[in-house]
């Protein structure tokens, strides 16, 4: 959800761009920017605390209550009883003994949207018994901050999948993606040949084509979600990271040939491949592939390393058009075949999977999680809880 609200934004910049273009219109823009962040800013307190944060803490009641509100009119037994065995399952795997669980799922949690008398409160009794123990009194933590990870002060050994989470964060700017975003009109221009006349009229052929490569953008994103739990994080990306490689050398050929339809095609290409992998998917890697207690401290860094690097690609990326000129997506190329080979090798499928599963298979130190063989074995399987250890 949080990649489609970016597709959609990029989508009206771009719009409104094209209508604002002139002087002193372009200064609008900048209202808007400032009008949602105030509308944002005002609606804020208004929200209630992440229910998993809630729950992490003991208090059972509270996040109910606030996935109830951030979910009106829906049945919320099942996603909440999967909220507590997620925070508990990584307690239960060392500290087993805590947690007395003769009740079902059923029975810990009523249904949400039925009229029966049974209240919050006693939900919460029944509640407090399989989860309290293993969620606030564990000797486990709730947080654990950065100087402890970087010290390897953790309950469990997390390096693999710190690795997996940085390294899709960061190298998502690296795909190319941001430089289309920032200068898709400018490569245009350059791939249609416009005259300055053509350039003068607004709007122009490449600045339509520009506003479709972000309605692309939207298509892929909402495609990714359809078919992100069918498909698996782990194969989407590899064909998302393959698909974007493959674009990017479509783009230089039809540039460097002065194939304009290739060069175009290839960029939409780009956005599509881009927006069912590589655009949702890393946002998604900290939260299913970090343990609770150092999922606050990281998601945070890893988020900074993310904006960090689009600032980085935004200087860098002009650099390199000038240097480059028509063979400015070949490095991309390059980086993003790299990206899938790390997929291929390093980044697990976390589908369906709970994070005590995850770290009982991969805590331990980097490794590689699937050879070519095992893959041609498993590849008509679904990796489900069954699968043991996949390390070589």
């Amino acid at each position: 959800m949080l990649q489609l609200t970016v597709e959609i934004g990029i989508f009206f910049s771009q719009l409104f761009a094209t209508i604002l273009v002139d002087v002193p219109n372009w200064r609008i823009l900048f209202g808007l920017s400032g009008a949602i962040s105030l509308i944002q800013l005002i609606w804020l307190p208004f929200m209630p605390e992440s229910p998993k944060y809630l729950v992490m803490k003991g208090r059972i009641e509270e996040g109910a209550k606030a996935l109830k509100f951030l979910r009106p009119n829906c049945n919320i037994t099942k996603e909440f009883d999967n909220l507590l065995e997620s925070c508990s399952a990584a307690n239960d795997s060392r500290h087993s003994n805590h947690a007395d669980s003769s009740t079902t799922d059923s029975e810990r949690f009523a249904d949400s949207n039925s009229e029966s008398n049974v209240s919050i409160a006693d939900k919460h009794k029944k509640l407090k018994a399989v989860s309290i123990h293993s969620v606030s009194v564990s000797n486990r933590p709730t947080s654990i901050g950065l100087l402890n990870i970087v010290k390897g002060e953790t309950p469990d050994v997390i390096w693999h999948m710190l690795f997996c989470t940085m390294f899709l964060m960061g190298f998502q700017q690296w795909t190319g993606a941001k430089g289309i975003v920032f200068y898709s009109t400018e490569i245009l221009v350059k791939v249609f040949n416009l005259s300055e006349a053509q350039l003068r009229k607004t709007p122009n052929e490449a600045q339509w084509m520009t506003i479709g490569l972000a309605a692309a953008g939207i298509a892929a994103v909402f495609a990714s979600m359809n078919l992100i739990d069918r498909l698996g994080r782990r194969r989407l990306l590899l064909i998302s990271t393959s698909g974007v490689s493959l674009s990017c050398v479509l783009i230089v050929v039809g540039r460097t040939c002065n194939v304009a339809p290739l060069a175009v095609a290839a960029m939409f290409l780009f956005k599509l491949a881009y927006g069912l992998g590589m655009a949702p998917i890393p946002w998604l890697a900290a939260s299913e592939m970090l343990p609770y207690y150092a999922l606050g401290t990281l998601s945070g860094i890893a988020s900074a390393l993310n904006w960090m690097m689009i600032f980085i690609i935004g200087l860098v990326f002009p650099l390199l058009a000038k240097a480059l000129d028509n063979y400015l997506f070949l490095p991309f190329a390059a980086l993003n075949f790299s990206a899938f080979l790390v997929v291929f090798l390093f980044v697990p499928e976390t589908k369906g999977r709970h994070i005590s599963e995850i770290l009982h298979l991969h805590g331990k130190r980097l490794h590689v999680v699937c050879s070519l063989s095992r893959w041609r074995r498993n590849k008509h399987q679904d990796h489900g809880f069954q699968e043991t250890d996949e390390s070589l």
